[in-house]
């Protein structure tokens, strides 16, 4: 802000020029104003005879926080020299106000001789230390004006009040401003907002871990630029957009530019990150007739003689699309699609596909003959009755997995930026949307996911080394099974798994991720593991004994954040109620095992170095169980697991969800969460039971986005405090906003310089900044 005035003198800000130019009747030309000039060692020279003179010092540019003090000594360095008080331009004055530096006596003689002037002036900032000002810099800040004439002393006499009043307004204007309020005018802007100073300071105490708000000493309290800053969230217009969020944390510039925003004091300027790019849910869906099996039949048969695609060109399959009851139009266009899948694919004579995975395989078929490949998928299975939950509604197809060859050669003729455009401008479309998005090597991308995404299939899975399976919808892997019949009023189970590749049995996301931290594992040099079966694990479990406390692995695990189970029959009891496939058991090296059990401190590190890797594959959590013999068995798991909870991961890494959908008037009840539940049907008639599941893969959930802070970033307590109001302010109805990564990575409680997770407990624990607003007096907020 530096200009807030109202420019009712027009352009001129000069008060007595004003007066004078505006003098009517006998009076113009009766007063003089003269401006003196300055020269930059400060020295100036009334070099004529003047009558009845006033020497002013007059500002020639806006104050704001500041002050200047100007001193002028008349007839320097001669035999008269007389320096004259002071004059003082406090905070705020405006440009033309004027102060009088030197009023000569002309009561016996009306005329004053030529004299010299030497002009010192001095700046202080906000209260701080007074500096001198020379040079260009005095020359722009202050001039000198002589007004003449009894009538131009008695105008500024009765003008000069005009002055302070303008400085009162600027003042009163600035002091409405956050950037400048002050004291009580920053409580009257809080009280407007709801948002009260703090009369209190948030303390952590080490000993308990605890952090509180411990109340200041009278009188003291929150500082004015403290209490502005908190101010600022509450003092603009914000929507809750993926722009304003980041606008408000980081401020303008790109992310390699330093913090400008409310975050502005982070160390080395860091930049948050925002992050909403969603694990997308996986669907599977399954048929039950409640009651009689026809229910299903009669369905399924309906299914294939008026919605499939069936690609092969045969007279019976010619024949059902013929007889369909669609517009000839609709009817062109399906016989135009079989047969472009036909040119790519080898299908059966009964295959049938649902419309959209149709639509889907032909664009990939399409995008490798624009290639100029000659590849044609052989088909293994497509719709099938008796297929589960993948096959039964033709939402998904099995084919031969390409080889190392024809993946090679997609990959490089995708990659080919000289190659011939075709006439084809869908295929052309998605070529370069492929190109765009990223074309990994054939040794990370075997099943060439890069060309069967960007077409719409969005799962790729791999069923067994010789089998891929396609589908349209995201799956993941997911399969539901479930009784193909279930009797009215009967309980039926039904399951869902999420199926790592080559469908083993196990949670895919639980496979992966201990393959992917063994490799890393054993990369660091480190002796492997040992991976045992779901009745192995069961075995092992059941022989663990019962420890006295004290003992020495009770430190070491407690320092690499895991629990220390002593009473191992109620936990093991809640283990094996738990999925098979949810829950893994590995044994550690013998060496680390005995280390550990020693409560060797290297150990520790060396464990933690391991829980860590787990976390970095999403896991969610791990109980070790201290075997007899110095062994010691780490369970990990993807759910909450008994006395050890959550403590790798903020919430379970996979879940499920499950709905029924009545046809032709099935109807059924079905227990809601879980890999495992009952369904009961309560009518008679056919019901899809649909499971909605999810595995976080460390992106974001949907309707959710995550903020984050580069490694070695920590947030005192005021700053975590200050970033979770700020996230308040901005989250929008029905969105979540994850802090996990914040409250585990980079809070310093201890003011160390380094960051220490906090408990559960405490995370919350901190001051909400706006409070409702009260009717009375504006400081009982």
């Amino acid at each position: 802000m530096t200009d807030i005035r109202v420019p009712v003198d027009g352009v001129d800000p000069s008060v007595e020029r004003n007066l004078v130019d505006q003098l009517e009747g006998p009076y113009p030309g009766t007063v003089r104003r003269v401006v003196v000039p300055i020269g930059a060692s400060g020295a100036a020279a009334v070099d004529w005879t003047s009558r009845h003179p006033l020497l002013t010092v007059v500002l020639r540019r806006d104050l704001v926080e500041e002050t200047v003090r100007v001193t002028v000594t008349v007839d320097p360095g001669g035999a008269g020299e007389r320096v004259q008080p002071p004059v003082v331009f406090a905070s705020w004055s405006a440009a033309g106000a004027s102060v009088p530096a030197y009023v000569p006596d002309t009561v016996d003689e009306p005329l004053v001789a030529p004299f010299t002037v030497a002009v010192s002036v001095e700046r202080a900032v906000d209260g701080g230390a007074a500096t001198a000002v020379t040079g260009a810099a005095l020359t722009g800040l202050v001039e000198l004006a002589v007004v003449e004439g009894n009538l131009g002393r008695l105008l500024y006499l009765v003008s000069h009040e005009k002055h302070r009043l303008r400085r009162a307004a600027r003042e009163v204007h600035a002091y409405r401003t956050l950037a400048h309020a002050r004291r009580d005018a920053l409580d009257r802007i809080g009280a407007d907002v709801g948002v009260a100073r703090f009369v209190d300071e948030l303390v952590h105490e080490p000993a308990s871990g605890e952090v509180y708000a411990r109340r200041l000493a009278p009188p003291a309290r929150e500082p004015d630029p403290a209490y502005a800053h908190r101010l600022g969230l509450y003092r603009r217009f914000l929507l809750p957009t993926p722009g304003a969020v980041r606008r408000l944390l980081n401020g303008p510039g790109a992310d390699a530019d330093p913090n400008t925003g409310l975050f502005a004091d982070l160390p080395g300027g860091a930049r948050f990150t925002v992050r909403e790019d969603d694990d997308r849910f996986a669907v599977a869906i399954r048929l039950v007739a409640a009651g009689e099996p026809q229910h299903r039949t009669n369905f399924l048969a309906q299914l294939r003689r008026d919605r499939l695609v069936l690609p092969a060109n045969t007279p019976p399959n010619n024949t059902t699309h013929a007889g369909r009851a669609l517009p000839a139009s609709r009817l062109t266009e399906v016989t135009a699609l079989r047969a472009s899948l036909r040119q790519s694919y080898a299908f059966g004579s009964g295959h049938g596909l649902a419309p959209p995975l149709a639509a889907a395989l032909d664009r990939a078929g399409r995008v490798c003959r624009a290639l100029g490949s000659s590849v044609v998928w052989q088909v293994t299975r497509a719709q099938d009755d008796a297929g589960g939950s993948r096959y039964e509604l033709g939402l998904g197809v099995d084919l031969t997995p390409p080889t190392a060859a024809q993946a090679t050669d997609l990959r490089n003729r995708v990659l080919n930026t000289g190659r011939a455009v075709t006439a084809d401008r869908t295929a052309e479309a998605l070529i370069l949307a492929a190109r765009a998005a990223g074309v990994p090597t054939v040794a990370a991308d075997g099943e060439l996911g890069w060309l069967w995404r960007v077409c719409g299939v969005q799962t790729a899975h791999r069923v067994s080394t010789g089998t891929l399976y396609l589908s349209h919808l995201p799956t993941r892997g997911l399969a539901v099974t479930a009784p193909a019949t279930a009797a009215v009023g009967a309980d039926a189970a039904v399951e869902a798994q999420f199926h790592a590749p080559g469908d083993p049995g196990g949670n895919a996301l639980l496979l992966a991720g201990l393959a992917a931290a063994a490799t890393a594992w054993t990369g660091a040099g480190e002796a492997a593991w040992t991976s045992l079966t779901d009745a192995a694990a069961r075995t092992r479990w059941a022989a663990v004994p019962t420890r006295p406390a004290g003992q020495p692995v009770d430190q070491v695990l407690a320092a690499a954040g895991l629990p220390a189970v002593r009473e191992p029959a109620p936990v093991v009891a809640a283990l094996n109620r738990l999925p098979d496939e949810l829950v893994e058991t590995i044994e550690l090296p013998a060496a680390l095992a005995s280390a550990l059990v020693a409560g060797q401190p290297a150990a520790a590190d060396r464990l933690a170095r391991l829980v860590g890797l787990l976390r970095d594959q999403h896991l969610a959590a791990a109980l070790p169980l201290v075997d007899t013999g110095n062994r010691v068995l780490l369970v990990c798991s993807v759910i909450g697991l008994p006395q050890a909870g959550l403590n790798l991961a903020e919430r379970r890494a996979t879940g499920f969800r499950w709905y029924t959908v009545g046809l032709g008037g099935g109807t059924a009840e079905i227990k809601a969460v879980g890999a495992r539940t009952t369904l009961r049907p309560t009518h008679a008639g056919l019901v899809a039971v649909v499971a909605l599941s999810y595995a976080r893969t460390g992106l974001t959930d949907p309707y959710e986005f995550r903020v984050e802070l580069p490694d070695g970033v920590a947030l005192t307590l005021a700053q975590y405090e200050r970033l979770m109001n700020a996230l308040s302010r901005v989250c929008p109805l029905g969105v979540e906003i994850n802090t996990f990564g914040i409250r585990r990575d980079h809070v310093d409680l201890d003011a160390d310089g380094d960051a220490e997770p906090l408990r559960p407990a405490v995370a919350r624990t901190f001051r909400t900044f706006q409070q409702r607003r009260h009717r009375g007096v504006y400081d009982q907020l």
